[in-house]
């Protein structure tokens, strides 16, 4: 809601600079790129927009909206890469391969690559806990960071536990040094609970490196 509102703000400024595209439907015009674009655009009291009008299948638009929800900021490297395997697997005439995706979306095979991987080992249960990556490298309360998730998912074996760690961990803002030995902790140790594991780690006194005394 918060980016709809500043893409209004935009729009009320500057106006749609990109048009939308749309296909002919029972008379009307369906939005098939461009939905969040033409939301903002009636947000900002617009009453017209530029558009281009083609026909497109059933399935194309389904392929549009995926490549378009690739571009999107909003998404984590997991729900990025659940859009990379759909494409894979359900349209393997346009898209055979990683590269071929990474071609249409404008990124490296190797960044396909590693959004297949975090989908794989990231449950499905939490995977919308996971945070979308930023410059600044912030992460949203009740969120987790990217790294931190597939580190657990490659750590921790048990698909029910690694659950629970990422769960707890979105919960408890540690810094990255105490996340990783939460892992590491429960990982070496699967009969203690995570939340014992947690506290411990929290509350162990932090000790400071210092440098040789002349």
């Amino acid at each position: 809601l918060e980016r709809l509102n500043e893409l209004a703000e935009s729009i009320r400024e500057v106006g749609l600079l990109e048009p939308i595209i749309v296909r002919p439907v029972d008379g009307e015009f369906e939005v098939v790129v461009g939905e969040r674009r033409y939301r903002a655009s009636q947000q900002a009291g617009l009453v017209k927009v530029h558009a281009i009008a083609r026909e497109y299948s059933d399935d194309e638009v389904v392929q549009l909206n995926l490549i378009e929800n690739v571009h999107r900021e909003e998404l984590n490297a997991i729900e990025k890469g659940n859009v990379c395997k759909y494409l894979l697997e359900n349209c393997p005439e346009k898209y055979p391969n990683k590269n071929a995706i990474a071609g249409r979306v404008g990124v490296s095979a190797e960044t396909i690559s590693v959004w297949l991987r975090a989908a794989e080992v990231v449950p499905q249960e939490v995977q919308k806990l996971v945070a979308p990556s930023t410059i600044s490298g912030s992460v949203p309360e009740g969120k987790i960071d990217y790294a931190t998730a597939v580190k657990v998912g490659r750590s921790v074996k048990e698909p029910e536990r690694q659950v629970e760690i990422i769960k707890k961990l979105a919960e408890k803002r540690l810094p990255v040094k105490e996340r990783t030995q939460v892992i590491e902790r429960v990982t070496r140790e699967p009969e203690r609970s995570i939340e014992e594991v947690i506290e411990e780690v929290a509350e162990a006194p932090y000790e400071l490196q210092f440098s040789g005394y002349d």
